[in-house]
């Protein structure tokens, strides 16, 4: 059944599909709904706040890639003086089959390829911790707010520049 609005003419379909049009540009706004209903954003310090939020966000993102690839080289490497490379990675790596270390966690020697479940368990945890908050940035950039954006690229660069410094240098390796 098509019901006609008596104010504009319009059907409740025509209504519906106008509702749900997104912005599409880049547009610069105080006025934005980021990500939910209930974040309505129509003020000026809110759309500060908001930015700072997304900023911090994208910094933050940076720094959780860092923490994986330095458990995963604290693990790798055998740091020992490592609290959590100790933790993560204790345990004997010889032979074949299951392994209890020394706190009772069990590793499977998959041919000379031994996992640690513990920081597989912590690993799998962080990457979907990092790919939920890969996917929320990508949705703030994509409400096309300009504030937002540059809110966003801004913390992810600062991040890389505060977390990434060392990433490239050749001392990482173990050898």
């Amino acid at each position: 059944a098509v019901v006609s609005t008596q104010s504009t003419g319009e059907t409740e379909n025509e209504m519906s599909m106008d509702m749900m049009m997104m912005q599409m540009t880049f547009y610069v706004s105080r006025k934005v709904t980021v990500l939910f209903d209930i974040w309505d954003i129509k003020t000026l310090s809110g759309i500060i706040l908001t930015s700072l939020f997304w900023c911090l966000a994208g910094f933050l993102y940076q720094g959780l890639k860092y923490f994986r690839g330095y458990i995963h080289r604290s693990c790798q490497c055998g740091t020992e003086g490592s609290i959590l490379g100790r933790f993560l990675s204790s345990g004997s790596r010889t032979g074949y089959g299951a392994i209890e270390n020394s706190q009772g966690v069990t590793e499977v020697d998959n041919g000379g390829s031994t996992i640690n479940w513990r920081l597989h368990l912590v690993q799998t945890f962080l990457q979907m911790v990092q790919t939920t908050s890969s996917y929320f940035l990508m949705l703030v950039i994509m409400t096309y707010n300009l504030w937002l954006f540059l809110a966003v690229i801004v913390g992810d660069a600062l991040g890389y520049l505060f977390f990434q410094r060392h990433s490239f240098d050749n001392s990482d390796h173990c050898n």
